[in-house]
């Protein structure tokens, strides 16, 4: 892997300067602005950006395209299209479970795998009885629910760090779990951010400190972060916050896999409720090479359709950790639990 430095006047020139040598496959590790001195007075701005590039990853990154360029956008391989395809053979009441299924947001292919499971558990004499076909499925759906239990505690700082794409209130919910854990469970809680592209995010998560009374660090680059988890090794919990990426962008994501290189953190992928299921596999699939250990998923109180809290638990192969409920710190904020989640999901019989 080859590293280096560009600038230039902007950040978009700085940008171009690297693509120009790296190509458009190279990964941004870090972004800063400067200003020069000239005899004794401060000069114009420029701006630095680090730049790497791995020729293996190059080949496998075009060789990734080609396979997916060969499949229209949105089509399934045949296999798969087979699989989420309900069978004609199923009664009106478990076709009409089915439907339902689908109506409240959970994926094709889900659906199909979660009635087949209640029909392989239940005697072919009840797959008419609407009752019992329910609170199988419930059952069902609530043993796919995977959650977790809230941290313990053991001595050594357990560091968090919540990423994911914009807007799912990633700042929000780190306040919320700052206030919980250190008014309600009485720990020492830090904070981190490295959110330093939106000013107003730095500026919100130090009134939540200033408020809840916690010590804040704000860290510009991936040495600072390691001087800031250095600084809080007396707490019991730190809490990091991550600018916002979007799923679309590789060099933000590669940015944000540099800053965590060679820190021990549990990665918690922030995802609103109101995400669209293909939108969920994409994200999952590009914040997956962090990779995900726990999922929290956010403004439930904004939708009336919840099967994205199956259907990312299931992408993700992580448990739930937490859910919110509406913007209030701290209160808007629960322990996920699987059969409260299932019964969210489905809705009454």
């Amino acid at each position: 892997m080859r590293v280096k430095k560009f600038t230039g006047r902007t950040i978009q020139e700085a940008v171009e300067n690297l693509r120009q040598e790296f190509g458009r496959d190279a990964v941004i590790l870090h972004t800063t602005q400067k200003r020069r001195w000239f005899w004794g007075r401060i000069g114009p701005k420029r701006y630095e950006v680090v730049g790497a590039y791995d020729a293996n990853y190059r080949s496998a990154n075009r060789n990734a395209r080609a396979s997916t360029a060969a499949r229209p956008v949105g089509a399934e391989p045949e296999q798969e299209v087979a699989d989420y395809r309900p069978d004609p053979a199923w009664s009106e009441t478990v076709q009409s479970l089915y439907s339902r299924l689908i109506r409240v947001d959970i994926p094709k292919d889900l659906s199909v795998q979660l009635i087949k499971e209640v029909l392989s558990q239940l005697p072919k004499e009840d797959w008419n009885n609407k009752a019992k076909l329910w609170n199988q499925l419930t059952a069902v759906t609530a043993g796919r629910l995977k959650t977790s239990e809230p941290w313990e505690f053991d001595g050594t700082p357990r560091i968090v760090a919540l990423i994911g794409p914009t807007g799912v209130g990633k700042t929000t919910t780190i306040a919320k779990l700052a206030a919980n854990f250190s008014l309600v469970a009485d720990r020492k809680v830090g904070l981190i951010t490295v959110d330093t592209y939106r000013i107003a995010a730095v500026e919100q998560l130090k009134t939540y400190a200033e408020i809840i009374g916690l010590p804040l660090h704000v860290a510009y680059s991936p040495r600072e972060l390691k001087e800031g988890i250095a600084k809080l090794r007396d707490r019991d919990l730190i809490l990091i916050d991550t600018a916002g990426r979007s799923q679309n962008n590789q060099l933000h994501i590669a940015e944000l896999r540099n800053f965590f290189d060679g820190i021990e953190a549990e990665m918690h992928l922030v995802i609103s409720a109101t995400t669209k299921p293909r939108d969920v596999d994409q994200i999952i699939s590009v914040f997956g090479q962090l990779p995900i250990d726990r999922v929290i998923i956010t403004k439930l109180d904004e939708t009336s359709a919840y099967g994205v809290l199956l259907h990312t638990c299931e992408r993700a192969k992580a448990p739930i950790a937490f859910v919110t409920t509406g913007q209030g710190v701290p209160e808007d904020i629960e322990v996920a639990d699987g059969q409260r989640i299932a019964q969210l999901i489905l809705g009454d019989a």
